[in-house]
């Protein structure tokens, strides 16, 4: 069968004859095996004869002993099928693309080779000519090792950077991030959001100006510019577009190479003596049971973290100036139920009542509060109770005091729990005074009552009257 020519080159030699006329065998093995890392020669079913080589670093990966073998044997079980279409490519066009194989070796990396298969004519075998592709593999992994070290320091800078900004966030202190090049807004925490009474969006990207009002502006830039040139803290007594008066500290710090500004804002007046603030806050939080302090319409100054983790919130600042009815009381009415009574009073005790948290389970509670500074604010006292107290005692029907015993409750019991628990002593004290009046005689007094002597048996067993006494 005429063996198929292999054209690698458009313009090939001219001259063939006189060039390579003189070539002998040795020769012609050299010019097989130049320009290519490996070079096997193979039969045309695919069998190894002979193996070439020049790099003497291939001598661990032991090539002689492929002699014999079939070229598919010498290779990963992945790159089979790579070597089939080698094979099948060369019996069609006397040439082949290039495909990466990878050799196996004990101990050691693979050896990947990139082979291509060619045909020459007067040569009744095939000649694979392999470039070796260790150096290029050693970068590839450089790389991979370099991607996968970049990755891990991203994602530690990730975490780093969402550790930090949720600290931001929780900060109760209102703190703006700004630019100190163009004074916009970079950034801001929940606490200032909730204290300017505005949206991150609204701000971010504008004028930290644009925050306090126009009779403040100048005063804040002259702020901003000082502490940036000076590299020190400053502060400015401002005002809000609102009109609440704060104090800003406006303090430098580097970043990117250039000076931008943090400012922390604080109401005026409100704890002026920062020393005082601090000491009042170490209180509230060491009270074992939940504080709170509120003004004189139920909204939230200052809450300890007992009172945080009661409703199960995580921050001061998203309570502060909220209601307090926004978690006690089974309904508005209980808050102003006990905002009226500390109003007359000066102080409430022991007020029975519900909180609800921000999961929506509800738990009893006792509420003792009393009004201080001018009647300006009252503080709060919330004690769980396992049991509401809601169990009233039964007076007599003979007792003159029983409806005070009612009256008593009014302010302290949600008025639909007082009706249905004043129904049931009602109740109680009509089967009561029956019974006394037939001696005992259940069927008797179920006639009195107008009720069915198994209706009678189950009051009697929920008011537990079964073994009620007429004489006693």
């Amino acid at each position: 069968m005429e063996q198929k020519i292999v054209r690698p080159f458009h313009k090939p030699f001219a001259d063939t004859n006189n060039v390579f006329a003189s070539l002998d065998a040795k020769s012609i093995n050299a010019l097989a095996a130049i320009g290519a890392d490996i070079t096997l020669i193979l039969t045309g079913q695919g069998d190894i004869i002979d193996v070439a080589y020049a790099d003497q670093t291939l001598d661990r990966y032991n090539l002689n002993d492929w002699v014999g073998r079939k070229w598919s044997s010498v290779v990963t079980e992945e790159c089979h099928n790579k070597i089939e279409q080698l094979l099948d490519e060369n019996a069609q066009n006397g040439t082949t693309r290039k495909r990466q194989v990878n050799h196996p070796a004990a101990g050691q990396p693979d050896l990947p080779v990139e082979y291509s298969l060619l045909s020459v004519e007067g040569l009744p075998y095939k000649v694979a000519v392999g470039d070796d592709l260790r150096r290029l593999s050693q970068l590839q992994q450089q790389l991979v090792k370099v991607q996968v070290q970049l990755e891990a320091e991203y994602r530690r800078i990730r975490e780093a950077e969402g550790r930090y900004r949720t600290i931001f966030h929780k900060s109760e202190l209102p703190i703006i991030v700004v630019d100190g090049e163009t004074g916009n807004v970079v950034d801001l925490n929940l606490s200032a959001t909730n204290f300017m009474r505005i949206t991150a969006a609204k701000v971010i990207g504008k004028t930290v100006q644009s925050t306090v009002h126009r009779d403040s502006r100048a005063q804040l830039a002259e702020a901003i510019n000082a502490s940036r040139h000076g590299g020190s803290r400053q502060h400015a007594k401002l005002q809000l577009n609102d009109g609440l008066a704060i104090e800003a500290t406006v303090e430098p710090y580097r970043e990117n190479g250039k000076s931008n500004v943090m400012i922390t804002l604080q109401p005026t007046g409100s704890g002026a003596d920062k020393n005082l603030q601090t000491v009042d806050m170490i209180a509230l939080d060491s009270f074992p049971e939940a504080l709170v302090i509120i003004n004189r319409d139920g909204a939230i100054l200052n809450p300890n973290e007992r009172f945080l983790d009661l409703i199960h919130m995580m921050n001061r600042s998203l309570i502060i100036d909220r209601n307090l009815n926004s978690w006690l009381g089974a309904s508005p009415v209980d808050l102003q139920v006990l905002l009226s009574r500390v109003k007359d009073e000066g102080q409430v005790r022991q007020f029975s009542t519900v909180i609800r948290d921000e999961i929506g389970t509800t738990t009893p509670i006792f509420v003792s509060a009393a009004r201080y500074e001018g009647d300006e604010k009252i503080g709060v006292v919330i004690t769980e109770n396992q049991r509401r107290e809601t169990q009233f005692s039964v007076p007599s029907p003979s007792s003159e005091n029983g409806t005070s015993d009612f009256s008593q409750l009014v302010g302290r019991v949600p008025l639909k729990e007082l009706i249905r628990e004043a129904a049931d002593v009602i109740e109680k004290m009509c089967i009561e005074a029956a019974l006394r009046q037939t001696d005992n005689n259940r069927a008797s007094a179920a006639d009195m009552l107008g009720l069915s002597r198994q209706s009678l048996y189950i009051k009697l067993k929920r008011h537990n009257l079964e073994d009620f006494d007429a004489e006693s």
